[in-house]
């Protein structure tokens, strides 16, 4: 038996989804007030029998802050697909950021470790960890960041990656106290559906027709590459190791230019250059505090705008054989889902 947590967010659902298309049982983490329209929704985009599978679910409520509602949700599972978290770069989430990313990882690791099997009636056999690309963090390094580099603070992360790190090294010490775990750190990922957060912000911001871009750059993958490789690593048993999941690295402009001319816009032509953007964060800290409305444009975001880092992903193509769906033809299918919603209505 298998639990997800996070199983209604964005990459939660596709790996329920991989799960059940392989015929496995799945015990999908919730929240009480989870809409779960979004995941059947998310299902209809790759198969005819999203009903019939969405309907093998078991819906269990956990609140990953609460360790008996944890210690309830594992009763008889055997793997745990940790897709939980929650992601923001205001600095004033970083209480929500340290609680739901750090303290619920390792209530969640304490509990697995409490049942493994180990002659006790634990069943808990394997672990994977969904992490971030922001955890392979050194600044001092200029080549291109593996997964042998690890973190070195320079006083400049955001408090997501912090809490994402934080997180990792409540795994690692799952590991040492005997837990099969496997941790995993996607780029960007894209995937269709979630229209109102993460990256499908992206696809309604370009809809409009952006005129801005930046120098910056970013590695992005597939949701459905991640889904898949989290499942291939539990089901080969390739524990005590990390993983970057990428296809490649992309500048801003190029991402928006073939995002906006797939919903008939023009590509971007303004460039924002660092002073451009400074002004833009006074601007936007003051409509902030007028409006009450959390900021867009903060430090992090627009190191993140301007920043250009290269990683590799030559270690799980070689650990097992994997290669990823190409981000041009990533794109061109989200902004299908995307238009078709919207004639819909669901959007």
């Amino acid at each position: 038996m298998n639990l997800v947590t996070g199983a209604t967010g964005l990459l939660g659902s596709h790996v329920v989804l991989k799960l059940l298309q392989q015929g496995k049982t799945v015990v999908a983490a919730k929240q009480s007030s989870s809409d779960l329209t979004k995941v059947k929704h998310c299902f209809s985009y790759y198969t005819k029998d999203a009903e019939s599978l969405f309907n093998k679910i078991k819906w269990v409520d956990l609140d990953i802050t609460d360790v008996y509602s944890i210690e309830e949700a594992l009763n008889g599972v055997e793997h745990v697909y940790n897709c939980a978290g929650f992601v923001s770069f205001l600095e004033k989430d970083l209480p929500k950021l340290t609680l739901l990313n750090e303290t619920g990882t390792a209530n969640l690791v304490n509990a697995c470790v409490e049942n493994l099997p180990n002659g006790k009636a634990g069943k808990i056999k394997s672990f994977c960890h969904a992490s971030s690309l922001s955890t392979i963090n050194n600044a001092d390094y200029e080549g291109e960041l593996s997964e042998k580099i690890f973190w070195k603070t320079s006083g400049k992360e955001s408090s997501y990656a912090i809490s994402k790190y934080n997180a990792e090294r409540e795994v690692w010490r799952g590991i040492e106290e005997g837990l099969n775990a496997v941790i995993v750190n996607p780029g960007f990922i894209l995937a269709p559906g979630f229209w109102k957060q993460s990256s499908g912000k992206l696809f309604a911001f370009c809809k409009k027709g952006n005129m801005f871009y930046t120098d910056g750059s970013t590695a992005y993958v597939d949701v459905n590459d991640v889904a898949e490789v989290m499942v291939q690593l539990m089901d080969k048993q390739i524990f005590n190791e990390r993983f970057i999941l990428i296809e490649n690295s992309y500048t801003f402009k190029d991402i928006f230019t073939q995002i906006q001319q797939n919903f008939g816009k023009p590509a971007p032509f303004i460039k924002s250059g660092i002073y451009l953007l400074q002004l833009g964060r006074i601007a936007d800290a003051i409509l902030s505090a007028i409006t009450r409305k959390d900021r867009v444009l903060t430090s992090n975001t627009i190191r993140t705008a301007i920043g250009h880092k290269k990683y590799s992903n030559s270690k799980i193509k070689n650990t097992l054989s994997f290669s990823f769906k190409p981000i041009k033809e990533v794109l061109n299918s989200i902004c299908e889902h995307y238009k078709n919603d919207l004639k819909s209505g669901k959007i």
